[in-house]
């Protein structure tokens, strides 16, 4: 179950089930300056690399962590609405990536993902001391993100029935309306994906999560196909918000909504 936390101002979203530093962004708090006011992560949205800056310890304190809060305040990236999933360590956190997913070993290195009306997915497996963040737009759900995120905890030793998942706030199938190539392109992401359950599970996916609506539109659940993805990848459970982050105009940017003239959000993990 999601819940929210307020401090000095500052609102993120958490998951229960996740026993661990972890937190889901708003747009409420910060202290951003120039044409994007409250907690902007983002950098070129018009505001300075000092108030992003802040904004970023701003909200890494509110989940929790208060190390390893160097230049980027957390392990992100250029993300490019892929299936590439980084290894992260005390020494790469403040490199710049390329990627869409982190996952990490190592206590007290934060990994994040920003995102504006994509799929934040933060995992953690108590276990083996493993977690992951992974920004899943609707190109890195159709390759396969999730479950490839997945595929690099076990790799680090963690036990796929143990993994737990929270899916946080994103826009949701009656605020995402698609194309009529829709389906044929998630169609052809998906038969590329490098993993087989996404290779093997799309028809499914596509047959149950996009649908036309009373308007004669398609439209797509994006948060139902990346948890059944994560079922299919044999994880123990998750957890999904359900907050449409189009429709909740007072506490997230959309870029659906807004356009270019907005915000950014994120998702954050410490171990």
């Amino acid at each position: 179950m999601f819940y929210k936390e307020e401090k000095n101002g500052t609102v993120i979203y958490k998951s229960t089930l996740l026993h661990v530093r972890h937190g889901f962004s708003t747009r409420v708090g910060g202290g951003s300056d120039g044409e994007v006011p409250g907690l902007n992560l983002g950098y070129c949205r018009g505001n300075s690399m000092c108030t992003v800056n802040e904004n970023r310890r701003i909200f890494a304190e509110v989940c929790g962590v208060t190390e390893h809060l160097e230049r980027h305040v957390f392990a992100t990236a250029k993300q490019i609405h892929s299936a590439r999933v980084e290894y992260v360590t005390a020494t790469t956190a403040d490199a710049d990536f390329v990627a869409d997913g982190f996952v990490t070993d190592i206590p007290g290195v934060p990994i994040g993902v920003k995102c504006a009306d994509c799929v934040p997915i933060l995992l953690y497996e108590a276990g083996a001391g493993v977690a992951a963040a992974v920004h899943a737009g609707w190109r890195g759900t159709a390759s396969g993100i999730a479950a490839v995120a997945v595929e690099r905890m076990c790799r680090l030793g963690a036990v796929r029935s143990r993994i737990r998942a929270a899916i946080g706030p994103s826009i949701c199938s009656r605020c995402f309306t698609v194309g009529e190539d829709f389906k044929d392109e998630f169609r052809t992401l998906a038969a590329r994906s490098p993993h087989p359950k996404m290779r093997i599970g799309a028809e499914d996916m596509i047959n149950l999560y996009i649908s036309r609506g009373d308007d004669g539109r398609l439209r797509c659940s994006l948060q139902s196909v990346n948890e059944r993805l994560l079922e299919m990848a044999g994880i123990g459970a998750v957890d999904r918000a359900d907050i449409c982050t189009f429709e909740n105009e007072g506490e997230f940017w959309s870029h659906r909504r807004d356009g270019e003239k907005r915000g950014v959000t994120g998702a954050l993990i410490a171990l």
